[in-house]
């Protein structure tokens, strides 16, 4: 794939949309368009609940992760 088919697939990337706006590569104007199109996908979402209290052998594991 050419650079600059390359670059015309990452216009909208979420890592590249402010560089792209400060670049004269998209409008702002432009963007919030594109933003306000994307379909609203809240629903695909899952609620993780976290533990309160952590026992002691997960912190001996997350302490040797670092």
């Amino acid at each position: 794939m050419s650079l600059d088919k390359s670059l015309k697939n990452l216009k909208y990337d979420v890592r590249m949309m402010e560089f792209n706006v400060n670049n004269g590569v998209i409008s702002k104007a432009e963007l919030a368009t594109y933003l306000s199109q994307l379909p609203d996908s809240g629903g695909n979402a899952l609620k993780v609940d976290l533990e309160e209290g952590a026992s002691s052998s997960d912190d001996d594991m997350i302490e040797s992760a670092h």
